[in-house]
């Protein structure tokens, strides 16, 4: 009995940290990959069908529906980006601070100091949440989602300093709630299937890849620190981040977007992550340099062979996919997209040569491939195949068959009467081509009218197509819903 623990006493820390371990990631470098990797998706990309067009459509009652709106939208959303990544390294910072977290003192100094041991925490949280898989795509569409993450990261900010900036942590707080609940109103609540082998199945594989590589480090920080929140009173530097990770993943199977949903849980499962750098082993270490090095690098390549034969025509069989998958799609080349690419590349080869040779260790260093190698992929992905993306996954040359049609675009808001077309479409008709849609039914005599060919069966009757002759038929053969029918309203026809 004399030797048990008392349950008030400090728990032993299971990070081992000397002061030449916490040395500072170069800010040049993490400011130039953050800048790199918030730019990309968001600088000369075209609005995405569905998930840009609907947030942007939604938008138009406030705002003309010009380049310049889609402009301020894309900077505001690059603005949400940037905010989330700069709270998800304070949140992480000011967690590490605290005395729980701290590593263990040595008997003859040297132990890493506090404030450097948070800071270098806090930049491989920061690395830890640019490599997951999952926040490249969905972070870089202007959709509520990325709201929501930000709103996030702000109360998790707000909560995790509170104890170091009272005021600026209730602003965040304040601030970061208002943003959710805008944020909410689109979420729908399914209900879930809570017995269903096969949903859970579904879940586990989507949050392998959407979470990778944190979750394999989250994992061995809820080992590696079990007895600091396997406690009667847990820690707050595992504790507050795991309760976020475990509130998004127990309402996972009641929401319906469920990527969306989760992408708000991933600067805390990021900053949990980070936990895990001063326990790792030098065979886990390599294990991760290996497979980052091997998968990033394959990925890289294959994003070059795709494009030299969208170029070139060789090698034939990825040449021949892309014409199969998006049918008239003519590719281009850009001296400033090439060299951009290209030096991405090299950095890549640097980093690769500079990893494997001898420098002193430093805790974040096992995420800088992680992170650098998502940023080099999805830097890959929006320069060499942005075109390609763009014409498959844009309204861009479906509006410009129509602007083919309608002549120049007008600059009085002129009107279009539409049938059977989606809000998503109609935004995109507005953006691309100055017109604002009506409904068929509306009252306004409008010179052209545009009717869903799929729906033409309840579609307008023969008698209300008197007024208007067929002008074309324009159908987008990389996307099997636009098959659109144009009509021209006669010029004796009456108002």
């Amino acid at each position: 009995m004399a030797n048990r623990q008392s349950p008030l006493a400090p728990i032993p820390s299971p990070a081992i940290v000397a002061q030449d371990a916490v040395r500072r990631f170069p800010r040049w470098a993490l400011l130039l990959l953050c800048g790199v990797y918030v730019a990309s998706g968001f600088v000369g990309r075209e609005p995405w069908r569905n998930a840009d067009m609907e947030s942007f459509s939604a938008l138009l009652h406030w705002m003309d529906a010009s380049p310049l709106a889609w402009f301020v939208v894309r900077s505001g959303a690059a603005g949400l980006l940037g905010l989330t990544l700069i709270c998800t390294w304070y949140a992480t910072y000011y967690l590490a601070r605290r005395d729980a977290a701290q590593p263990v003192p040595f008997a003859f100094g040297g132990e890493a100091m506090p404030t450097d041991y948070a800071r270098a925490l806090a930049d491989g949280a920061l690395l830890a949440l640019i490599a997951c898989l999952g926040l490249a795509k969905f972070a870089h569409e202007t959709t509520f989602a990325l709201l929501q993450l930000s709103s996030v990261a702000c109360v998790f900010f707000g909560l995790a300093a509170a104890r170091y900036h009272p005021i600026q942590s209730r602003i965040a707080i304040i601030f970061g709630t208002l943003g959710l609940g805008c944020a909410l109103r689109g979420l729908q609540f399914t209900g879930g299937d809570w017995s269903s082998p096969l949903g859970w199945q579904q879940i586990a594989h989507m949050l392998i890849w959407f979470t990778w590589p944190a979750w394999v480090l989250m994992a061995l920080t809820l080992y590696k620190w079990r007895r600091h929140w396997l406690n009667p009173r847990p820690a707050l530097h595992v504790a507050l981040p795991l309760g976020f990770v475990l509130f998004f993943l127990i309402l996972l199977p009641c929401v319906d977007k469920k990527e969306n949903w989760f992408l708000s849980a991933l600067p805390c499962l990021a900053t949990l992550s980070a936990f895990a750098l001063p326990t790792l082993r030098r065979g886990m270490k390599s294990l991760i340099d290996l497979f980052t090095l091997i998968f990033f690098s394959g990925c890289a390549l294959i994003i070059w062979i795709v494009w030299i034969a969208m170029q070139t025509g060789v090698p034939p069989q990825p040449a021949a996919n892309v014409a199969r998958l998006v049918p008239g799609f003519s590719p281009s080349f850009s001296e400033w997209t090439f060299g951009l690419a290209l030096l991405a590349t090299a950095a890549w080869g640097f980093l690769f040569f500079w990893r494997i040779g001898k420098h002193r260790p430093a805790i974040w260093m096992s995420m800088v491939l992680p992170a650098s190698g998502a940023a080099l992929c999805w830097l890959l992905l929006m320069s060499l195949w942005l075109p390609l993306l763009d014409y498959a996954r844009s309204y861009q040359p479906l509006m410009l068959d129509v602007q083919k049609y309608l002549g120049d675009k007008p600059y009085d808001g002129s009107c279009i009467q539409v049938q059977g077309l989606e809000a998503n479409q109609q935004a995109a008709l507005r953006y691309y081509t100055g017109r604002i849609a009506v409904p068929m039914a509306d009252s306004q005599t409008c010179a052209w009218l545009i009717v869903n060919n799929a729906e033409f069966a309840h579609a307008p009757n023969h008698a209300q197509l008197q007024d208007w002759h067929l002008a074309g038929h324009i159908q987008r053969l990389a996307h099997g819903r636009e098959n659109w029918l144009l009509y021209r309203r006669k010029v004796n026809a009456q108002n």
